[in-house]
């Protein structure tokens, strides 16, 4: 599955995939979509099983973020835990 998350800066951007690129998953720093609102101008795309996955692995290593949203070809859906 294909995720898209926000954040507040590109440095927390920066940052995130840092660290997401230290390990298994595969991320990458892309525009953020103009069909999500986002104070940054740069998101994340990363690919993965599930939201839980990923939900557990952010609070793990402490990543900050705005929001994760799932994608589904044109559209995101706001992921809310």
């Amino acid at each position: 599955m294909d995720f898209v998350i926000t954040f507040t800066s590109s440095h927390l951007a920066m940052s995130a995939n840092k660290i997401l690129s230290k390990q298994e998953y595969k991320s990458e720093v892309i525009p953020t979509p103009r069909e999500i609102s986002s104070e940054c101008g740069f998101a994340l795309l990363i690919q993965v099983e599930n939201e839980e996955t990923l939900n557990l692995y952010f609070k793990e290593k402490k990543i900050v973020y705005d929001k994760i949203y799932l994608k589904r070809g044109d559209f995101y859906e706001d992921c809310r835990w």
